[in-house]
């Protein structure tokens, strides 16, 4: 028996650590949720009013156990999430779960001192204790979570921050909601509590739903608000952005016309041409020159341009990343013969445009095409390394007489006119540092799929602003994400101060409802306690008026009420009952020779021994002066006979001391059974009275059983 005692015992503290543990996870996990739709530190703190709510419901062993688990699961969770674990992150773990449960254990002490033991709450000193202590628990509680977060981060205290009060006013807002509610599911106990339960478990449930009913609608809101204003800052940089390439083209434009117009192109003056355009254009590295070179005309063309890049020029291309090689055989090359600047791009000198396959095809479609076209994302290789570009190209056409045209359909390529934009500087450029500071841009090539400028963005932004556009034949993405600084400023406290609002409300009518309940349970307790006296006092009358005063034995009104019940029920389920009744034989001489109060001795004395002789279900009643009469059950005539001549005898016993004298007496019994026959209670009265009469009439101290004559 003892093994199984002790073995439920082990279950029940297990089923107790277990259920506070899940509790306590899921409370803190929802803290933490709610928190975050307002942007703040820790607008609600749940997990810690359920922390003192089962210190004080519960034994302290299995509730700190319970607590300390919680913690510890709550912070792994989130460790796993961010994907990071050595000892540094598992102390940061173990040291918050142990503060947790001091705060808890410190919080049930301050609690005890200052509220009631019995948790009840059912008065109002102790409702406005619970009230004032707290604000002082939550104190220590963010006290001790800034001691610890500053003793792990090696931060400065400041319990006057921002952070300070948010901290404090969750804390608050947590106890106040989760301890009635926790006391509702504990106390059982209590019945102040289980009739709380009804009203306050519905109550937090409608509130909770409520308060992110109305909390996502003003989140969204606020998001919602959000995203215009920053789509309007967007939209700006996309147009600036659009426009800036579209005026690159036009340079190209200019320097394509600039071939088409001339007879022959020097490299003076494309150097001259170019330098003219594209002084103010900081973010462009390169405009080149690509004329077609058939194979046959390599030799000559290689042994022309050494005589200005140096006897080692050769049409090149790639052999590997940052491997440079004279070409290999094909029957077109695409060189780049001018370019200006040529300061740190002289690796690009002579490097054939159709290298690669991807070169090819784009060379084919831009010779059909006849008009400007963008390449997907590449990195061109300068003399400070490999660079991201956005490299636009323009065919230049050759007519049949040697004539220059921009019209596809009128000749044969000729060559390329080329602009080559830095994509850092152009970003750097376009956007500014005022812009950079509210968004993070990326730009995306939406052919390839490739970016261009790549901001290396995580998913976990709240929202992007994809903006397209289509410049030099391409379309391409400009994708725009909020910094933190952008949703810092922009952010209003909106969602916080609506989220404060209904948490305060809802703590409110929290303590409200307690306030009403304890009120109601006092007064139905003053309401029962008043009406069990009530009922004890109409009791009490109600004996007195059925009761003779003298003797406490049952009076006329009552005998006659019982005499009435009684018939009744024998006649309904045919069954029978006696009624005896009797008096003092020659009472008349007692009072006379020793007085009245000796008479009333002697009443008293035979009332006495009926009340100590009779049963519970006997009827014992004072009809007269000197009158008695009993109620019996069921009875045969010999056996009632019996039953009475015994009384009759010990009647006859008994001695009343009065004075000097001592007092004895004798009655006369008359019985009659209820049969069939008695038509009403008045008969059978005056069947007992005849047999009574009948005693005295044949010498008195005797009974005599009513017979029909």
């Amino acid at each position: 028996m003892s093994n199984y005692l002790n073995s439920h015992r082990v279950y029940q503290t297990l089923k107790s650590i277990i259920s506070v543990a899940l509790v306590y996870f899921l409370l803190a996990e929802l803290s933490v949720q709610i928190s975050s739709v307002a942007n703040a530190t820790q607008l609600l703190s749940l997990h810690a009013g359920f922390a003192i709510a089962v210190m004080l419901s519960i034994a302290c062993l299995p509730a700190v156990t319970g607590i300390v688990i919680g913690a510890l699961s709550f912070s792994f969770y989130h460790i796993a999430e961010l994907d990071v674990v050595n000892s540094d992150v598992l102390l940061q773990s173990l040291i918050p779960a142990f503060t947790v449960a001091i705060q808890a254990y410190i919080g049930l002490k301050i609690y005890r001192k200052w509220v009631s033991v019995d948790n009840s709450l059912s008065h109002d000193d102790d409702l406005l204790r619970f009230l004032k202590v707290l604000p002082v628990i939550a104190v220590i509680n963010t006290l001790l979570s800034l001691l610890t977060s500053q003793w792990l981060t090696s931060s400065t205290l400041d319990i006057f921050s921002s952070v300070s009060i948010e901290l404090w006013i969750g804390h608050v807002l947590g106890l106040i909601l989760v301890i009635p509610v926790v006391f509702s599911f504990i106390e059982h106990d209590n019945d102040l509590w289980r009739s709380r339960k009804h009203i306050i478990i519905p109550s937090f449930i409608v509130t909770l739903i409520i308060f992110f009913l109305v909390s996502g609608s003003i989140k969204q809101y606020e998001n919602s608000r959000l995203l215009d204003r920053f789509k309007l800052i967007n939209n700006q940089t996309a147009s600036l952005f659009y426009i800036s390439l579209k005026e690159k083209e036009l340079l190209q434009a200019s320097v394509a016309q600039f071939f088409v117009s001339s007879q022959e192109v020097t490299r003076a003056e494309f150097k001259q041409f170019v330098t003219g355009l594209s002084l103010d254009s900081k973010y462009i590295q390169v405009v080149e020159w690509l004329p077609k070179i058939k194979d046959e005309q390599r030799s000559d063309y290689e042994k022309s341009q050494s005589e200005y890049y140096g006897e080692d020029f050769s049409i090149t291309e790639f052999k590997a990343e940052g491997v440079i090689i004279p070409a290999t055989k094909r029957d077109v090359y695409y060189p780049i013969t001018f370019l200006e600047p040529e300061w740190d791009n002289e690796l690009a000198k002579g490097f054939d445009l159709s290298t690669s396959s991807s070169g090819k095809a784009f060379i084919k479609k831009t010779i059909i095409s006849g008009v400007s076209q963008g390449r997907e994302p590449v990195k061109t290789l300068q003399n400070s390394g490999f660079k991201s570009a956005f490299v636009v190209y323009k065919p230049v056409y050759t007519n049949l007489d040697g004539t220059k045209t921009l019209d596809p359909s009128e000749g044969e390529v000729f060559g390329f006119v080329s602009v080559e934009v830095r994509v850092e500087d152009f970003i750097a450029t376009v956007t500014g540092s005022t812009e950079t500071a509210n968004f993070k841009l990326e730009w995306q090539d939406t052919e390839s799929g490739k970016y261009y400028f790549d901001n290396n963005i995580q998913d976990s932004v709240p929202f992007k602003n994809v903006i397209d556009i289509s410049v030099s034949g391409r379309d391409m993405k400009l994708i725009f994400t909020p910094t933190e600084l952008f949703i810092e400023q922009a952010t209003t406290q909106v969602v916080a101060i609506a989220m404060l609002t209904s948490l305060v409300l809802a703590s409110l009518f929290l303590i409200l409802i307690l306030n009403i309940t304890a009120r109601t349970s006092r007064i139905q307790s003053e309401v029962k306690l008043r009406t069990e006296e009530l009922e004890t006092a109409n009791h009490k009358l109600e004996l007195l008026s059925n009761k003779d005063v003298l003797t406490d034995l049952f009076n006329r009104r009552y005998f006659e009420n019982a005499l009435q019940d009684e018939f009744e029920r024998s006649r309904r389920y045919n069954t029978t009952f006696s009624l005896i009744m009797f008096d003092i034989d020659n009472f008349k001489n007692i009072n006379d020779q020793y007085g009245h109060p000796c008479g009333d001795q002697v009443i008293k004395a035979i009332a006495d021994y009926l009340i100590n002789t009779s049963r519970s279900s006997d009827v014992v009643s004072r009809v007269g002066g000197e009158e008695f009469t009993l109620i019996l059950p069921a009875q045969s005539g010999t056996h009632i006979m019996s039953i009475i001549e015994r009384i009759r005898v010990d009647i006859s016993n008994i001695k009343v001391k009065y004075d000097e004298h001592i007092v004895q007496f004798t009655c006369s019994f008359g019985i009659a059974i209820f049969d069939e026959n008695v038509k009403d209670t008045d008969t059978f009265i005056k069947m007992v009275d005849q047999a009574m009469y009948n005693a005295k009439n044949m010498g008195r101290n005797r009974t005599e059983l009513f017979t029909n004559p």
